[in-house]
């Protein structure tokens, strides 16, 4: 089997049933390691009750509006626009957004779910584990009167901060910070309308609904039986929140998500391995030899990683720093050292031992 790269694409509208997978999401804190930045932060978290009161208002208010998403890419931010309408027991529609990552994983397409201001109760019990989170007075955002909620690091700097609906408790915004305080990735209403008088959702075509079915954890222990590698943890504050699977013409792809309770990172494991064609075709995609093995790399945006170990193909899709991407890909099983791209370069490495003898003679 051969695992294809990635390929930008506009996402089609889809009902965001499965919060985890939202890209409250795909949007990590970007920051630099501190002294401070391997344990939790310590304090009473008295903002908690504001964000379960937001996730509950979420599901159970219709909406439509607006949203602008911002994310760093190259050192600026970048803002795109995309449409939502949400209805109670019907799902969330977002309309087309461009630039979004697909996957091509197995004969499947898997997409980074589209952004999201709806927060998940086990994403908000991971926030609260690893973050202070206190209130910090009032604001506006969507023309909106909003009270504000900030997630604190260990050492006092803040991460992230919510904008909550003061009139309805709906999410209004929510801004990811780095080290320096600058915003990394933000997603914020410009324009919103509550209740009945919303839009209705936009027709399902294409693909669409939940990715796969739900793998519980007696599937998990039978994959990790064969050979599988699905961690529960990928580092302290770093906790898998949910695991799917959906079946290919080769066999099965998983997909887990791990939380930090700002967001969360997607790993997509498959059997398989990458040839040089699917990979070296993948637009923005390009090859990094670490510890002789081979990783393919885009930074453009949202940061994907893609190499192959032991029988098995690994996909990570974050928005997530390098620092903080390199320790989600050294908790996972590393390159081989057979892959195309190392053995030309092993290959360049012997000619040029080659030259520096015959140079010497």
């Amino acid at each position: 089997m051969s695992a294809g790269g990635a390929a930008h694409n506009r996402r089609r509208p889809a009902p965001a049933l499965l919060f985890s997978a939202l890209l409250l999401l795909l949007v990590l804190a970007t920051s630099a390691p501190h002294a401070d930045f391997g344990r939790p932060a310590t304090g009473t978290d008295d903002g908690m009750d504001l964000l379960r009161s937001a996730s509950a208002a979420s599901r159970v208010t219709a909406f439509g509006g607006v949203q602008a998403v911002s994310a760093r890419s190259g050192g600026a931010l970048v803002t795109e626009h995309a449409e939502v309408v949400h209805r109670p027991g019907e799902g969330t529609g977002y309309a087309e957004i461009a630039g979004r990552s697909t996957v091509k994983a197995g004969g499947l397409v898997v997409n980074a779910s589209a952004p999201s201001l709806r927060p998940d109760g086990r994403i908000l019990d991971a926030l609260e584990r690893n973050y202070h989170v206190t209130r910090s007075g009032s604001g506006t955002a969507a023309d909106r009167t909003a009270k504000v909620v900030e997630a604190r690091r260990r050492d006092g700097a803040v991460a992230g901060r919510f904008w909550i609906d003061e009139r309805t408790s709906l999410p209004l915004r929510r801004e990811i910070y780095g080290a320096a305080g600058e915003v990394t990735h933000s997603i914020r209403f410009v324009d919103l309308a509550v209740g009945t008088g919303a839009e209705p959702l936009p027709p399902v075509s294409g693909e669409s609904g939940l990715w796969g079915s739900a793998l519980t954890p007696r599937e998990r222990t039978r994959l990790t039986e064969q050979g599988w590698t699905l961690p529960e943890q990928l580092s302290w504050n770093l906790p898998l929140v949910d695991a799917r699977s959906s079946h290919g013409p080769d066999g099965p792809v998983v997909h887990l998500a791990y939380s930090d309770g700002l967001s969360v990172v997607s790993v997509f494991v498959q059997r398989g391995r990458l040839s040089p064609k699917s990979v070296g075709t993948t637009s923005g995609m390009r090859p990094v030899i670490e510890n002789g093995g081979t990783i393919y790399v885009d930074d453009s945006g949202e940061s994907r990683r893609m190499w192959e170990s032991g029988g098995f193909v690994y996909t990570v899709l974050t928005d997530a720093p390098p620092t903080i991407t390199g320790t989600v890909v050294e908790a996972l099983p590393g390159p081989d050292g057979s892959g195309f791209w190392a053995r030309v370069w092993r290959g360049f490495e012997r000619l040029g031992s080659h030259i520096g003898d015959v140079a010497g003679r």
